[in-house]
């Protein structure tokens, strides 16, 4: 499973005012939601690249950012790791005056993220945990 690309990508908002920075340092994979000044105001685990670890390694802060443990990844067969950012787009809306992002790879709904989750939900979870919450389905 392990792979060595990396890449960034930042998406904003049609109005300018939200952003989603997705992050993949060849490791590990997270989508952080940002607030018009650039604050964190959501993120989320998208994917381990590198073999799931059987213990958590959220218990020491210098392992960040953190790869989901395999008791809270999903096997998902045929998932594809993105080559590049060009292969993740988002879809925005607003809910209840909070923002909310679809993140989607391959065309394919990965993650949802909105104002305050921390976290947010990922297809790839396989339980809640403190990095992601289920996403039931690719929408």
């Amino acid at each position: 499973m392990g792979d060595s690309m990396s890449f960034s990508i930042k998406l904003t908002s049609e109005d300018g005012d939200r952003s989603v920075v997705v992050d993949d340092d060849g490791r590990v994979a997270y989508a952080y939601l940002l607030d018009a000044n650039g604050k964190i105001c959501g993120d989320v685990w998208l994917y381990n690249r590198c073999a799931a670890p059987v213990d958590p390694e959220w218990t020491s802060p210098g392992n960040a950012p953190f790869a989901n443990p395999m008791s809270y990844v999903r096997d998902v067969d045929g998932f594809e790791f993105p080559e590049s950012g060009r292969e993740i787009s988002a879809e925005w809306m607003c809910r209840s005056d909070k923002y909310v992002v679809k993140i989607f790879l391959h065309g394919k709904n990965i993650a949802m993220l909105e104002d305050g989750a921390k976290p947010g939900l990922a297809y790839l979870a396989k339980k809640d945990g403190p990095l992601a919450k289920v996403l039931e389905r690719i929408c």
